[in-house]
């Protein structure tokens, strides 16, 4: 019996056995286990280079190790990961990181500058969404092999063309994307020059507190305590991660004592477990929004007057007490709250007859209609089922139609889309660069990264000018200015995103359970948790 058959025939013997016994209301989860409940439909594969979802993040934060670690209770300072230091050179462009000795990827193999060097330089050569973390500093598939060097078996330098600030960089680097991978491994697994894709779509490659063991998509993932962890092996012996899509029977479960953490709950659930004493709810801030995405194709969405009436048909204050009360909070300004140049107000309400007169000046008293696609999970389609009973009030018809349509509105091909983002870079730099540049607005160009380019806005160009300027600037206090600044031209200028709630990931966690604690980027540990003590 070949290797690959050994081990999928054990994988399943111990998914049988974790659940050969019926769940019932008396039911525990073991002492050593972490129990996960999450919606496992997005979770398409699991490489740190392709993913771009917070399940399959938060999974690819435990099986992989980073250059930098952000704490989640600092998350805007760097700090030493698999690098133990780093300099940066006078010029600003240069960055070299001493590579921390004694780690080994969970095959045994030693990890060496070499595997840092060919998993940064994977990144940008795959090109694939999440190489936009390291490809906006100027790193590119036709000089990366220069650009990122392993010098000997500790030492990586990393430079860029051009000076931008040096943070950014330093936070680009503890992203899931820049996950450092196996590249011995991996080398072994390539198939039509894949370098390795098909392979860590169900295995993995990295030397995280935890190894994969078994992954099966829309059913169940499970991760075994990694005993060789440089740190440490963890307290939880196993991480099981169940695809339990809907909200009712996760809360059912968790209040029973069969998983520990729920995730994606309702609103209505999460409240009803807020108020039963057995978990704790967390409320992480993210730095991504919920929006309304207006194509400027369309001749009737690209008037400006039409954009600003959609800001009047939300209704902000009702759903922030309502379906919103777990999983955002309401802001209607770009840069995140708590961040440089952040500006605390909200001048926007729900305001039908204002969005009458303005559909009245822009020449549609009788209002329109339009297709409108949106994400058919709590809380978006709550959100937008809200917008389109508004704007119905106003002549505005929306057929909404519920499904993932992302990829409509990654090639422009939509009238009408909503969802929410998950920038996960802690700086303003993040969130401008998708929602407020657009250096090509032309179909070819093909910036499907940028949510601007996306909804084929031409931003205004003293807007974009401000952010690349920011986001050069080593001057913190000139780059907080250029941030408020813009935050004001921003919503000056009706654009065609219209955001509404900043996002906020809710999760429900029962009291036993400790260490377990949201991250805003999504790298959100287990080796950190214990149970019951």
């Amino acid at each position: 019996m070949d290797l690959l058959r050994r081990s999928f025939l054990m994988s399943t013997a111990v998914a049988a056995a974790i659940f050969a016994v019926p769940f019932s209301a008396s039911a525990a989860t073991p002492q050593d286990q972490l129990v996960i409940a999450q919606n496992l439909s997005s979770m398409r594969g699991l490489d740190p280079n392709e993913l771009n979802q917070l399940e399959a993040a938060e999974v690819v934060a435990n099986l992989y190790e980073r250059l930098i670690v952000l704490p989640a209770d600092s998350i805007t300072t760097p700090t030493p990961g698999i690098a133990e230091s780093w300099t940066v050179s006078a010029d600003g462009k240069t960055f070299t990181f001493k590579i921390r000795s004694g780690v080994t990827f969970h095959s045994g193999n030693p990890l060496t500058a070499k595997d840092v060097e060919w998993s940064l330089r994977r990144l940008v050569t795959l090109g694939l969404a999440p190489s936009v973390d390291l490809r906006q500093w100027g790193l590119k598939e036709d000089n990366v092999a220069t650009l990122i060097t392993a010098t000997d078996d500790t030492t990586l330098v990393l430079q860029t063309p051009e000076v931008w600030n040096p943070n950014l960089i330093l936070l680009s680097l503890a992203s899931f994307s820049t996950s450092i991978l196996d590249s011995k491994l991996l080398a072994d697994h390539v198939k039509n020059d894949d370098m390795g894709r098909e392979f860590l779509q169900s295995n993995d490659a990295g030397s995280g507190p935890y190894s994969l063991r078994t992954w099966r998509s829309n059913d169940l993932l499970i991760a075994d305590a990694f005993k060789d962890y440089w740190q440490g092996e963890p307290k939880m012996r196993r991480v099981i991660v169940r695809h339990l899509p809907e909200s009712a029977a996760q809360r059912l479960q968790l209040e029973a004592g069969d998983i520990d953490v729920a995730t994606r709950l309702s609103s209505t659930d999460l409240n009803a477990l807020d108020q039963g004493g057995k978990v704790t709810i967390q409320k992480t801030p993210g730095f991504g929004y919920y929006y309304v995405a207006l194509n400027q194709k369309d001749e009737i969405l690209s008037n400006p007057k039409v954009r600003e009436a959609f800001r009047y048909l939300i209704d902000y204050d009702g759903l922030a007490g309502t379906v919103m009360k777990y999983y955002g909070v309401k802001q209607q300004t770009i840069v995140p709250l708590g961040l440089p140049g952040a500006v605390d107000g909200n001048p926007y309400t729900l305001d039908i007859e204002k969005a009458k007169q303005l559909l009245t000046e822009a020449g549609y008293p009788n209002g329109f209609s339009k297709v409108y696609y949106a994400t058919p999970v709590t809380p978006e389609f709550e959100v937008a089922q809200s917008l389109q009973a508004n704007a119905a009030k106003a002549g505005i018809t929306l057929d909404l139609q519920a499904g993932d349509h992302i990829g409509k509105f990654r090639s422009r091909e939509f009238e009408i889309f909503s969802a929410r983002t998950g920038e996960r870079l802690p700086d303003p730099h993040s969130i401008l660069q998708s929602y407020a540049t657009n250096a090509n607005n032309a179909d070819e160009a093909k910036l499907t990264g940028l949510n601007a380019w996306r909804t084929a806005w031409d931003v205004p160009k003293e807007i974009q000018d401000m952010v690349i300027a920011a986001a050069h600037e080593t001057d913190q206090a000139k780059r907080t200015d250029l941030y408020t600044q813009i935050n004001k031209a921003y919503l000056a200028s009706s654009p065609a995103l219209v955001t509404s709630f900043r996002r906020t990931d809710a999760k429900a966690v029962r009291n036993e359970v400790k260490g377990y604690t949201g991250h805003s980027t999504w790298l959100t540990r287990w080796d950190t948790v214990t149970k019951g003590e």
